[in-house]
């Protein structure tokens, strides 16, 4: 895979097999434009929070409205700077304290989303991701962090097209990429709507021997390509519900503060973490957390190595963002 150097992310990205440099334009900030989640702890049927049911001399209240599918448009340089520059706490994610996942999914219904009718060959994603940036002098090291914006599309024969810009640039400009039928990586097709074809789909990507861990790189690796229509985000929740060792978390705030709820694994003190929308399953976020720092580093304390902000999941007709 075509990791940027010295940048060390969790999930895998395609190999590239031309690449053409652009500038990226954009008209606003894409956070603005986010739909913040509602603050429940379970998924619901429904777009909203569930409804206690009514009593004998009352009328059901209406069912809540879908919340349209967000169109975050590209950030400028100027705003992916100043978006670098807010003050972050690296630290990793606060959770709640945990219950098997098994238990707690037992009862989900995911619910439709705002992108689920929008048409288009591509699977369109549009993230922020945050990677530590490792620079190795004798026998120490120290730790920055990149802010990386990425517009990927992807067709189901692995075509697509992918735009990524960073700060700090270190003079690397805008990388524009265009990949044909096959050159992206990951099994071919949209992301299965079967728990059993979408356990095999994980299995091509992440070794599973890994343990819990695996399923949820896995998932990152599939979802952060791909656009799950509301059978296939439901199939994710079943693979979650009946891996053993996936922990269940309640209401978890993302870096573009919409609430979700959170499921995570941890092996060898590195904790992987999902944010999903509460009420259609859809991955809001993605954490790789070191809890205990390396040996021979500049770490103190806990630290985030990777996390992912999806801004946006849905269709395209086209690869051409002009």
């Amino acid at each position: 895979m075509n990791n940027l150097p010295h940048v060390r992310p969790a999930t895998e990205t395609p190999h590239p097999v031309g690449r053409r440099a652009v500038k990226v334009t954009a008209a606003a900030c894409a956070l603005g434009l986010l739909a913040t989640a509602t603050a429940i702890p379970i998924w619901t049927g429904t777009a909203g929070p569930a409804q206690s049911p009514p009593s004998p001399s009352t009328t059901a209240a209406p069912r809540p409205v879908m919340a349209p599918c967000p169109s975050p448009a590209a950030l400028t340089a100027a705003q992916l700077k100043a978006r670098a520059q807010q003050k972050l706490d690296p630290s990793p994610t606060h959770l709640p304290e945990s219950t098997p996942a098994r238990q707690a999914l037992e009862a989900v219904t995911v619910g439709p989303s705002g992108c689920d009718s929008i048409p288009g060959r591509f699977a369109y994603v549009h993230l922020l991701k945050w990677a530590t940036d490792t620079t190795i002098a004798g026998s120490s090291t120290t730790t920055r962090i990149v802010l990386f914006e990425e517009q990927r599309w992807r067709a189901d024969d692995a075509s697509g097209r992918v735009i990524r810009s960073r700060y700090p640039t270190d003079q690397r400009p805008t990388d524009d990429s265009t990949y044909h039928p096959g050159e992206l990586d990951g099994p071919m097709g949209p992301i299965a709507v079967d728990p059993a074809a979408l356990n095999a789909h994980i299995d091509a990507t992440q070794p599973r021997f890994l343990g819990p861990t695996a399923v949820i790189r896995g998932l990152v690796s599939l979802l952060g390509w791909r656009t799950p229509n509301q059978a296939a985000r439901t199939a994710v929740i079943t693979v979650l519900r009946d891996t053993p060792g996936i922990a269940y978390h309640g209401s978890v705030t993302d870096r573009a503060g919409r609430t979700g709820v959170g499921v995570s694994a941890t092996s060898d003190g590195i904790r992987f973490l999902l944010i999903l929308n509460p009420t259609t399953g859809e991955l809001l976020a993605y954490e790789r957390a070191a809890l205990t720092p390396p040996p021979a580093n500049d770490r103190t304390r806990p630290l985030v190595d990777d996390y992912h902000l999806f801004l946006v999941h849905t269709h395209a007709s086209s690869s051409d963002n002009s």
